[in-house]
């Protein structure tokens, strides 16, 4: 069952004949007689019809979407989906200032975060890691090595979001590998045929200045080629010490329509993000080796004016797709991201000594880290779909094909630091070249590649029936060389089989009842106390519940009840490091989690627009005690935005999570007892609120203002340990006009 061996980049046998299958089926599946004419329209015209209805309502501006297929990828909207989905578009994205993806998050229902240093956040849904990041229409974007997938991924930019759909649980069949946590999906903007085109400038708190443009329309004279150009630069220090930040983007798409039916597009974004500042984990202490909590200022941080990240990233995505007369389309779709990321910073120790104030640590010295880091990413994904005639009903189907590869080389090297004292903020610079720790040089090497056949059929069992069948069949590989110490650790697992049903019943024409199953299957990339990677978790997913829909699919309502359970689940042993530096984790069996959530989307007037919900979320180990109590188990987020008829447009949101606690324990080597010490880090519940004002000086020119974190709520984004704090009070004046 666990095999190990070298990757590979070529296509099993049976991948290969589903692909074929896939395209043959395309082309001979027919559906059953229909007549042509306005009155009868053919399947390939009922789906040009409604895509650009999709498209239609994406510009009217609301907080939903008409359609998605982030689930099984078949186009169903969000009442014939079963599972639960959260919709992010442009609208909320402009209405409160969004200018990265962690912020995005913070809005949706039953994401919670964990700070892990100055930036880039370990994000939670369901209580699950968002370990497979950000996907970019449909492709994956994370790193071979998981540790790292939140650089790269969380600097994607929301400005090139035509909207953002989180696919809550597990989505095992287009993903392959991963938590049942969510799938986020960036479905980017597009070409349009009409011209259009904005810009924006804003400022902010702390410096803080952010310009924007975007510009598209049609390249010729028959609107047959279109193309997209977006630009932001944004540049401003943080309420935490010594800490900036600058980031620009740019992005660029043509499409042409080869023939009525086939379309062509090639995308092109490029990334750079320059951090100085940072600081590392176990930076900033929140205990006294006595074990008495730290008083420490919201601003306070370890992190250096030389301490950096540094990332580029760029990617090229070509796609296709074609409409046959039978109504089946076939998509493929490209995309090769490259990124760099240059890191250093300093980790100085997870305590501090209340009699001299200095930090320290039981594990290591104070040291600084210098990593180079660079990843290679492919995605291929080939998908066709259409509908054929059973027993007099007509059903659908897709099959398709993905493959992703990346390639991490990590290089780095470790410097000795002086101790740091809290009275003396300011650290000299590190010497790479002077004495350093015995992982002086350090250059690995990771590879990971997945591969899977995948396919779902939605019967249509009777009018208000619909049963969902499906699964894919991966392949996945994973190796680990490192170049310095000449080791190599590989491991691997073929013909991983991962189902899915899914029974969707319409009571009337705006409720549906549904239910879902799918399996879990997650490969591990931590290592046991033998110093081999961990087997992969394995389990499953079932999510039941209730959806409405008003308005013509306009607004949303839905309420689940939902249950992982999970084998096999890496966990951090305290047993300290292997000789190569990695981190020793150990396997536990048993781990359970159950929750229900409610959730609104959409336009409750023309007038008015509304996002949010509640999550009770619980995790248990296989004796019942809770897991992972840093995050909050109950959370309630809501975002509203309201017109006016004088051209004012009005806005809040609230978010509140409960009560929620870390416990940790100081070793014996440093704890003033001289005995291994007991601490518990506590966040009381807490209330964010922020505001929003909108007022249209013409019908292209507009000014806003948006105020977070209204009241100043002090919260620790991070119960292990440390001290994170969130954002402070700030303010955003935005102007922007459109052409």
């Amino acid at each position: 069952m666990f095999n190990r061996r070298m990757s590979t980049r070529h296509l099993s046998v049976h991948n290969y004949l589903s692909l074929v299958i896939g395209i043959w089926c395309c082309s001979v599946f027919p559906t059953h007689s229909m007549a042509q004419g306005a009155e009868n329209p053919t399947p390939a015209e009922k789906a040009k019809k409604a895509r650009l209805a999709i498209e239609e309502i994406l510009i009217k501006g609301t907080y939903t979407t008409r359609s998605m297929n982030g689930a099984t990828g078949l186009d169903m909207s969000l009442r014939e989906t079963p599972q639960t989905v959260t919709i992010v578009t442009t609208q909320m994205i402009e209405d409160k200032g969004l200018v990265d993806m962690e912020q995005v998050l913070d809005h949706v229902p039953g994401v919670s975060k964990s700070g892990d240093a100055s930036e880039y956040s370990l994000m939670y849904v369901r209580g699950f890691q968002l370990d497979t990041g950000v996907q970019v229409d449909g492709m994956i974007t994370t790193p071979a090595n998981s540790t790292y997938s939140g650089d790269t991924s969380q600097s994607i930019d929301p400005i090139l979001a035509e909207r953002i759909e989180i696919l809550k649980g597990a989505a095992g069949i287009l993903g392959g590998q991963g938590e049942p946590s969510a799938t986020v999906n960036m479905i980017r903007k597009r070409p349009t045929a009409d011209f259009q085109a904005s810009l924006m400038a804003s400022s902010g708190s702390w410096d803080t200045y952010r310009t924007e443009g975007d510009v598209s329309g049609s390249l010729n004279e028959s609107g047959s080629v279109r193309g997209r150009f977006i630009g932001s630069y944004m540049d401003g220090d943080s309420y935490i010490d010594r800490y900036s930040r600058d980031k620009s983007v740019l992005y660029g798409i043509v499409e042409t329509d080869i023939t009525e039916s086939t379309l062509v597009s090639v995308a092109i974004d490029k990334t750079s993000v320059n951090s100085r500042g940072v600081y590392n984990w176990s930076s900033n202490p929140a205990f006294y080796t006595d074990g008495t909590l730290i008083d420490h200022d919201v601003s306070f941080s370890t992190g250096q004016p030389w301490a950096h990240r540094f990332i580029e990233q760029w990617s090229i995505a070509p796609y296709v797709q074609h409409e046959f007369d039978s109504g089946w389309t076939v998509k493929a779709m490209y995309r090769f991201a490259k990124a760099t990321q240059d890191v250093s910073n300093a980790s100085f120790g997870a305590y501090v000594d209340k009699a001299t104030g200095n930090l320290v640590d039981a594990w290591s010295t104070p040291y600084s880290l210098f990593s180079g880091r660079k990843s290679d990413t492919e995605s291929f994904n080939i998908v066709t779909n259409g509908h054929f005639g059973l027993l007099g009903r007509d059903h659908e189907v897709v099959l398709g094909y993905s493959y992703s590869s990346n390639d991490f080389d990590l290089r780095f090297d470790y410097a000795d630091m002086p101790v740091y004292n809290l009275a003396s903020p300011h650290a000299p610079a590190p010497d790479y070249s002077g004495p350093s720790s015995p992982y002086d040089a350090a250059h690995s090497l990771e590879v990971g590649e997945q591969s899977g056949t995948y396919g779902t059929v939605r019967f249509n069992l009777a009018d208000s029936l619909k049963f969902m069948l499906g699964g894919r069949i991966s392949d996945w590989s994973y190796d680990n060389t490192d170049l310095l110490n000449q080791t190599q650790v590989s491991t691997s697992e073929n013909n991983v089989v991962i189902p899915y049903t899914g029974l969707v019943y319409d009571v009337n024409s705006f409720l549906s009842l549904y239910t879902s199953y799918t399996g879990i299957f997650l490969p591990s990339q931590y290592y046991g106390a033998d110093g081999n990677v961990l087997e992969p978790t394995e389990g499953t997913n079932a999510e039941a519940g209730i959806k409405m829909a008003f308005f013509d699919n306009e607004l949303n309502i839905s309420a689940a009840l939902y249950r992982a359970n999970k084998d096999k689940v890496a966990e951090w042993a305290n047993q300290g490091k292997l000789p190569n530096g990695n981190w020793i984790y150990k396997s536990i069996d048993g781990v359970k989690t159950d929750g229900y959530e409610v959730e609104i989307s959409g336009a409750l007037t023309e007038r008015w627009n509304i996002s949010g919900g509640y999550t009770d979320n619980k995790a248990e180990d296989e004796e019942g005690n809770p897991r992972q109590t840093y995050l909050p188990t109950k959370q309630f987020k809501i975002t509203n935005s309201y017109s006016l008829a004088n051209g004012l447009t009005v806005g809040a949101s609230a978010r509140w999570q409960n009560y929620s606690y870390g416990d940790a324990t100081i070793p014996a080597q440093i704890s003033t007892t001289g005995t291994a010490l007991s601490v518990r880090q506590e966040q009381p519940s807490y209330w964010l609120v922020d505001v929003m004002a909108r007022y249209e000086i013409t019908d292209a020119l507009s000014v806003s203002l948006n105020i977070d974190n209204l009241f100043d709520e002090t919260y620790n984004r991070s119960m292990w340990g440390y001290s994170d704090f969130g954002d402070t009070r700030n303010a955003t004046a935005t102007l922007r006009y459109k052409f």
